[in-house]
């Protein structure tokens, strides 16, 4: 008779812990612009709200460290107002370059509290100095 194999857990996922939710803002507040910067922990983030959904990432940019929540939010991209780089606030990806904004997970509640995990989902990535100077990148 063998000897029984011992089966392997699944792998666990990091998911943020749940008592350290960051209060940042009420859901009417970005009901009328549609963005708004927050501080989470000594971080800035921008909070977006696309298609009825609030999304979270870093609020200074890539490429030239502006605020992108005085950016414009157009077809559920973040343009930033520095070179008009667009983002994915979902991904935190920039469209036609490399680096990344760090994205954080957010819960509404029911009463329409807007809570950030403190550390972010995915993290940043610096763009690199050929993206930086492509002419798309300008």
């Amino acid at each position: 008779m063998s000897e029984p194999t011992a089966i392997s857990p699944a792998p666990v996922v990091d998911q943020p812990d749940t008592d350290s939710w960051v209060h940042v803002a009420e859901l009417k507040d970005l009901a009328r612009r549609k963005r708004k910067q927050v501080t989470v922990g000594s971080c800035p983030v921008a909070l977006f709200l696309v298609d009825d959904e609030v999304l979270a990432v870093d609020d200074t940019c890539i490429h030239q460290e502006r605020s992108l929540a005085k950016g414009t939010l157009l077809n559920g991209q973040v343009i930033c107002p520095g070179h008009q780089w667009k983002f994915d606030p979902r991904t935190g990806e920039a469209e036609d370059q490399d680096g990344r904004l760090a994205t954080y997970a957010v819960q509404v509640t029911e009463e329409g509290a807007v809570l950030v995990a403190p550390q972010p989902v995915t993290p940043r990535e610096a763009t690199t100095s050929d993206s930086a100077t492509h002419p798309a990148g300008r």
